[in-house]
């Protein structure tokens, strides 16, 4: 699957996710426990500007991870939280670009577009990812076997 794929959500493709180091803050993995993690998460560090923000969905432990990019500048600090590094991997991406709060409302519909469409060829063992580009535009990738 190298093509790309048009649908009512965004555009479909097939990305590598190289290995990041990320710091994160882990909670159950169920939308009360998620909405309530991102301002915790946020307010940790002194500024969001040229931050990268993920959030990872292990769905065999039901954990998820708040996730942001370990940046040069903060200079080892990590800030009361967490750090890992995330193998990376092969992944199918759909990019949602709404306004929120439609953008948040098209989450569990988009995922089960990708669910439904590559059921067989889920690597259940990697995380779900959610990579936040910008205020309207959300990637959502499934890991996939290669």
């Amino acid at each position: 699957m190298d093509e790309t794929i048009k649908t009512e959500f965004g555009v479909i493709k097939k990305v590598t996710v190289k290995k990041m180091q990320l710091l994160y803050l882990e909670v159950p993995n169920d939308i009360e426990n998620q909405k309530k993690a991102w301002p915790i998460f946020e307010a940790q560090f002194p500024s969001l500007i040229g931050r990268k923000m993920y959030g990872l969905d292990y769905d065999e432990t039901k954990d998820y991870r708040v996730c942001s990019l370990v940046l040069e500048s903060d200079n080892g600090e990590a800030f009361g939280l967490k750090q890992f590094e995330f193998e990376g991997g092969t992944y199918i991406r759909l990019r949602l670009k709404f306004d929120p709060p439609e953008l948040y409302e098209k989450i569990g519909p988009a995922y089960s577009v990708l669910i439904n469409r590559y059921e067989n060829a889920i690597n259940w063992s990697l995380p779900t990812i959610e990579h936040y580009k910008a205020k309207n535009i959300l990637d959502i990738m499934l890991p996939i076997t290669s």
